[in-house]
């Protein structure tokens, strides 16, 4: 008896956890900004032919945009802003090449 008792509060349970986890998870671009924001930091590394390359990842606005720059060897440096646009990610990019 007390099997049956529970077994709508399990149900409503699950059924309540199924509606809300999609809200706290947020859009696929929201999850994939949040991937952009966790690469705050400097990196460094070599391009495809061996040569140095900086990148920096900053988080600016409360966290409404990420800004990466880039330095690469030979290269004047190239700035990046990121946001989220709707449903997609928005980008600006600046470079010396115009």
């Amino acid at each position: 008896m007390t099997y049956r008792r529970f077994v709508p509060v399990w149900v409503s349970f699950l059924l309540l956890t199924f509606l809300i986890a999609p809200i706290v998870a947020g859009t696929p671009s929201e999850s994939a900004f949040k991937k952009l924001q966790s690469l705050a930091g400097k990196w460094e590394g070599k391009d495809a032919h061996g040569r140095a390359a900086k990148t920096s990842f900053d988080v600016l606005a409360s966290g409404t945009a990420v800004m990466e720059k880039l330095e690469a060897s030979g290269m004047e440096e190239m700035v990046t802003l990121y946001s989220v646009d709707r449903d997609g990610i928005a980008l600006v990019h600046y470079c010396p090449a115009n």
